[in-house]
């Protein structure tokens, strides 16, 4: 009797593991599909920037330009892909490294190309690319007030602007000066994928990143574009869920040169964690006066990878700096600004002269070139 059951057990034993096995395979097959649809997706992406026959020397200046900095944020984007691929070598490695050979393709064509004009056109090309801006830091630090004004502020110097919110809480479209019901792709947008990231949604098929901008951005106070997550509320909670994966293709494939994107990332490291920031050229870390603040701010930086970063110090009042912070700027606690986000109102609207909103004024200077301003 017990070795029956015995037997019985080791037999239950093999089945679940038989059906483990079933059901990963299945999983890989769903994951490897995803992959490879969205290398494709990627190629469309970057073979977008090539120039027409037509296009004058400075618009294919700024073509092959924006091309360079596309093919290089996928390269980026792909690597911790490729060093997970050699580790595991199931899956969609094989597309992954052919994926990977073609954007350095594209890569070395476009410096080629950019080689065969003068300085002078490369510096302008490269002064009409735009900001790629992920700004991040711990709850309470005022990333959400900075991202607005700065938005804002570089729309009213005729800068187009696509402003993304990264997170549930309804933070910067208020602070835009837009209704905070306001977030979240519509159903035309996603599609269902059983091997997409991020809850099993991604962008519908045949719509491109730039397409998804220019069909479902709201246009806010001074034209500046926002898109967010969506909110959670207590009828539709699974908005963010729907909108997520499809709002980080948008951010990672939105390479159109004369834009400047400015994405206010989710309080604290998870996002910078899974990567959401990988679309940035910048990092942006907004550290309080506060000791957890500047702890926070340090494990920012050692996440943001391959890439520049500032330290902006805000809310400060006689506080020193942090040791081993040290600010591109300090933005000074401004009680206007306290109440304005109190009563729901954006900063820009409710008080523009105020002490904290230029000196964020200021900071967008940082980012207007002379061919900007004229």
């Amino acid at each position: 009797m017990m070795r029956r059951r015995g037997l019985e057990r080791q037999a239950a034993l093999i089945r679940g593991t038989l059906a483990a096995v079933v059901g990963t395979a299945a999983e890989l097959t769903a994951r490897e599909q995803y992959v490879e649809e969205t290398l494709r997706r990627q190629r469309a992406v970057v073979d977008s920037f090539v120039p027409g026959t037509v296009a004058s020397e400075a618009e294919a200046c700024l073509a092959w330009t924006a091309m360079q900095r596309q093919a290089s944020t996928y390269l980026r984007h792909l690597q911790p892909q490729r060093d997970a691929g050699k580790r595991r070598p199931e899956g969609p490695q094989r597309a992954v490294e052919e994926h990977h050979h073609d954007l350095e393709q594209s890569l070395e064509a476009a410096r080629s190309r950019l080689r065969s004009y003068g300085q002078a056109s490369r510096d302008a090309a490269s002064a009409g690319l735009g900001v790629r801006l992920a700004v991040m830091g711990k709850g309470g630090a005022g990333k959400t007030c900075i991202s607005s004004v700065l938005a804002r502020s570089l729309a009213q110097r005729g800068r187009r602007v696509l402003a993304v919110d990264l997170d549930t809480c309804p933070g910067l479209a208020m602070s835009l000066g837009i209704p905070p019901s306001v977030g979240g792709l519509p159903p035309e947008a996603v599609e269902q994928h059983p091997g997409a990231p991020y809850y099993g949604w991604h962008l519908a098929s045949g719509v491109s990143p730039a397409e998804a901008v220019e069909r479902f951005a709201f246009v806010g106070p001074d034209g500046v574009r926002f898109l967010g997550l969506g909110k959670i509320g207590s009828v539709d909670k699974e908005a963010p869920k729907r909108s997520v994966a499809a709002l980080v293709q948008i951010l990672l494939g939105f390479g159109l040169a004369g834009w400047d994107v400015i994405a206010d990332m989710e309080a604290g490291p998870t996002t910078p964690f899974e990567r959401y920031h990988s679309f940035s050229d910048e990092a942006m870390v907004v550290v309080g006066p506060a000791w957890r603040s500047a702890m926070t701010a340090r494990r920012l930086l050692t996440m943001v990878g391959p890439r520049s970063s500032v330290i902006v110090a805000n809310r400060f009042r006689d506080e020193a700096d942090h040791p081993g912070l040290i600010p591109l700027v300090r933005i000074p606690f401004d009680p206007d600004v306290v109440e304005a986000e109190r009563l729901g109102l954006a900063p820009m609207d409710a008080c523009p002269e105020a002490p904290a909103v230029d000196a964020v004024r200021q900071l967008a200077h940082r980012y207007l070139t002379e061919e900007a301003v004229s």
